[in-house]
């Protein structure tokens, strides 16, 4: 992989060098000198200098097997940061409640330019596992999550983030091309809610709703995922009812609004409600 057509653009191009290193180490921990150089495309000299450097600030470290692994300074930077996440801080106790309830993994993410970035992981469910992880990115046109982050973005910052897209048929049911997927986000606004039907994963699904802040925007998105058998087509409506309060309960604590753009009529949702009862 070569960075420098990304890195040279940047006022500071050997800052986004580094960042690229521990980018290529987060995803390949034990990448050695000769890996990192490779990857991503930079003369040696100033691969060892930035590495050298990284090692002695403590955002890198070498390995007693070899190579490099994320060094202790980024966790500690890490710890500071979810500190001062309001976002994070004040929804993760809402969406332990929601998990606990609908019994399924659940996630709170934002979108980062064209991706989804999940802040925050919480397991519902002990005996299955769903593999995902906080930080971890993913494309945004194959995940309920993305869906709800970018369904209602302003027709101009649709355009953008949509071009961006590398359409990849990771499953049977991914779309494959922009008025597919159009037509996706255009269901998504109706409902009010994103699915993500085995297009990621296999035997995969996933319901997310968005949060939006005090002016209406969507600012976060949270998702509820299981398996096939835990999330079957007579609970879709159950379920999205249920992402949409917990949705809304998170922006009524962080943003002071109850987020009621995005939820369908007051008497499905109660009548949903009164099922899971």
């Amino acid at each position: 992989m070569n960075n420098d057509g990304q890195t040279s653009a940047l006022k500071v191009p050997a800052l986004g060098k580094g960042v690229a290193i521990m980018e290529a180490i987060a995803r390949e921990p034990g990448l050695g000198f000769t890996g990192i150089q490779e990857r991503l495309g930079m003369p040696k000299s100033s691969t060892h200098h930035l590495i050298s450097t990284m090692c002695e600030l403590g955002l890198i470290k070498r390995r007693s097997l070899g190579g490099y692994s994320l060094g202790l300074k980024l966790f500690e930077l890490a710890g500071i940061a979810n500190e001062n996440n309001d976002l994070q801080r004040e929804a993760l106790p809402l969406l332990h409640d929601f998990a606990q309830r609908v019994q399924l993994t659940c996630h709170l993410g934002v979108l980062e330019q064209s991706e989804a970035v999940y802040l925050a992981r919480v397991e519902g469910a002990r005996d299955i596992v769903v593999k995902s992880h906080v930080g971890q990115r993913f494309p945004v046109n194959c995940s309920a999550l993305g869906k709800s982050l970018i369904a209602w973005l302003a027709p101009e910052r649709l355009d953008i983030v949509i071009a961006n897209l590398t359409f990849e048929k990771r499953m049977p049911k991914t779309a494959m091309n922009a008025t597919d997927f159009r037509a996706q986000l255009t269901d998504v606004r109706k409902r009010g809610w994103a699915l993500d039907d085995e297009e990621q994963a296999p035997n995969c699904r996933c319901i997310a709703a968005p949060i939006r802040d005090r002016d209406g925007v969507v600012v976060a998105a949270i998702s509820a995922v299981g398996t096939l058998e835990q999330v079957e087509d007579r609970r879709f409506e159950i379920l999205a009812a249920q992402v949409i309060v917990a949705a809304s309960a998170i922006s009524e604590s962080v943003y002071s609004t109850a987020a009621q753009a995005t939820a369908p009529p007051k008497l499905r949702v109660a009548k949903s409600r009164r099922k899971v009862r």
